[in-house]
Formats: C-alpha cells, structure tokens, sequence
C-alpha cells in the first residue's frame, strides 16, 4: 500500500478542519500555518478532499474549509482514497506458474495480506477516535486545548508535530 507524503499531510490538513469542526471555516493558510503544510500541497490537497466528498468550501472574506461529513464518518482509508492517485497493494500477487521469480510465489501472498491488514485497520479508524486521541496529547502535553481551537493563529504560533501526532 502506498501511503505518501501527501497522504500524510491531507491527514495533518483534515485533522485540522475536524479540530476546528465546531468553530466554523477554516481558511487554507491558517490549516498551512498550523500544520505545517508547504502550500504548494495545500491547494492539491484541499481539492481532492473535497471532490472525494469529505469536505465543502466556503468563498467570502469568512469563508474556508467545512466538514461535509460527521468526524464519526470519515476514516483514514477515505483520506488514502482521496489523495493518492491509486491505493494499491505493496506487491500485486503473481500467481501464475509462468512467474518469472520463484520467491514471487513464495512473498507475493504475505505482501497481499500485509496490505489488507492495514487497509482493514485504516477503515475502522475514524477521526473521530483520532480526534478523542488528540485531545488527551494535548492536554497531556500541557497546552490549552481553548488556544488550539483558535481559528487564526498567532504570527509565531505553530502547532508542534510532537504536540499533536496528527499524522
């Protein structure tokens, strides 16, 4: 399974908009600032997520990013299906007895199984739980969560990836 960069940072993205799920739109460049996102993915990011259904924009000096869904309706598998061109297995299985690898027969199905137990594990995880996760860190971590859910970062405020682990 091929889960990449961008998956990693349309994670860190949409975890963001979940966060902030209560206080309304959240602009691209404040999710870019607080996560840590180059823009260049932000904008690639932002439109697959919304064209797989997961999120709505909104135009206007107050607008930004809504969820489309519930927290509770959006796995990761959503986010891998959403951004990465194809989700595919680590190894593609080469059954045939004309292979051109013997060790294919041999390693092709444990790849196989590999793969499916992860994908299996990313659609029962929800941002929901991931949100119930994040909470606790942070408030482990010693942070306001009340400073966090602010929409427009300070100039120098930068959620740390220590702080969350949002991806």
């Amino acid at each position: 399974m091929n889960i990449t960069a961008k998956t990693r940072y349309a994670t860190k993205a949409l975890m963001d908009i979940v966060f902030h799920h209560r206080a309304g739109p959240v602009q691209r460049r404040h999710i870019a600032a607080r996560q840590g996102i180059p823009t260049d993915y932000m904008d690639q990011i932002l439109m697959r997520l919304r064209n797989k259904g997961l999120i709505h924009s909104l135009r206007g000096r107050e607008g930004g990013y809504l969820l489309a869904l519930e927290p509770e309706e959006i796995t990761l598998w959503d986010v891998v299906t959403a951004v990465e061109d194809e989700a595919y297995h680590v190894a593609s299985p080469r059954l045939d007895p004309n292979c051109l690898y013997a060790s294919d027969l041999v390693t092709d199905p444990l790849w196989d199984e590999a793969s499916k137990a992860l994908e299996a594990t990313l659609r029962a995880k929800t941002f929901a739980d991931h949100l119930n996760d994040a909470e606790e860190r942070v408030s482990e971590a010693g942070h306001d969560p009340v400073e966090l859910t602010e929409t427009k970062p300070s100039k120098d405020w930068r959620l740390s990836p220590r702080t969350l682990a949002l991806a």
